[in-house]
């Protein structure tokens, strides 16, 4: 079977924060990958590199469905309740030749908090 040939790709990104054992997780929903640290900030730079990884292992495997693996439904309505948040200066844009992130919304939810019964 012959390889998949990847495109060029523009995502933008939700990123949820939340505290877990005394530490900053951020989670990008998208993706389904964390970066954790003792503030946000560092918490955000470490999902950058997580996402960073993701992106070049997908590509140079040629494998672009590994690309679109989202995070739980809980995740979602977590993000959906939470406070918009800055997210101060953090370089975002081009990963690699093939993925751009165009546009990241942030927002504080807590792991503690009442979601949407299901």
């Amino acid at each position: 079977m012959p390889a998949q040939r990847v495109k060029f790709i523009r995502m933008p990104l939700r990123v949820v924060f939340y505290k877990e054992d005394g530490d900053w997780v951020a989670h990008c929903l998208e993706f389904d990958l964390c970066g954790d640290g003792r503030t946000q900030q560092n918490a955000l730079r470490n999902l950058l590199q997580a996402i960073t990884i993701q992106v070049e292992e997908s590509v140079r495997r040629r494998n672009p469905a590994n690309l679109f693996s989202p995070a739980d439904a809980r995740y979602f309505q977590m993000f959906a309740q939470g406070a918009d948040a800055a997210i101060g200066q953090l370089e975002w844009g081009r990963i690699g030749k093939f993925v751009e992130i165009q546009d990241v919304k942030v927002r504080v939810g807590s792991a503690d908090e009442n979601l949407v019964p299901a």
